[in-house]
């Protein structure tokens, strides 16, 4: 992509710089799934030391309007394999010796933990089980959020994570 400079009269100047990227995708992902907030519960410190977990924080990402048709961009008319599958990969700070995700905050001891509906573990950076298109034009993914603890003293106070996901489609 090019960049270019726009001058207007008597306005000074300016730089534009513009990136992106075409992808091919199967679906669009909905737009309350792309950008979530969980607001957890206060959880007791004696309770998440019992337990080692607290309370379940469910939440989805909806790929909706998903077409599995694939057509070859350098042969114009042919096909590609049709998408069959949708891998998500949740990425973010590790903890727990790669296994949650790290929580920063006044709390210590704690740390947040991804499962999905099949009770499958979701670890920093490294890409979950393939999941196959259901027959639908709109697929939905389901997750569950605890606060687990990491190993360390616990103390209260307040954290807060940031996990981002990624998409690839198969």
């Amino acid at each position: 992509m090019s960049v270019n400079t726009v001058l207007a009269a008597g306005q000074g100047s300016g730089i534009v710089r513009l990136g992106g990227e075409i992808i091919d995708t199967a679906c669009t992902l909905d737009t309350g799934s792309a950008f979530q907030v969980i607001e957890m519960d206060p959880a007791p410190v004696g309770r998440l030391i019992r337990e080692g977990e607290g309370d379940p924080h469910p939440f989805t990402l909806r790929l909706v309007g998903c077409s599995l048709t694939r057509y070859d961009p350098d042969h114009i008319g042919e096909r590609l394999p049709d998408w069959q599958h949708v891998r998500v990969t949740f990425e973010g700070e590790p903890d727990r010796e790669g296994r949650s995700f790290a929580a920063t905050g006044t709390s210590q001891g704690v740390a947040l933990h991804i499962i999905d509906a099949q009770g499958r573990e979701s670890l920093p950076g490294v890409p979950m089980p393939l999941v196959p298109f259901s027959a639908t034009k709109d697929q939905v993914l389901h997750y569950t959020l605890r606060l687990v603890g990491n190993d360390q003293p616990m103390s209260v106070g307040s954290h807060s994570a940031a996990v981002r996901f990624r998409l690839e489609y198969y």
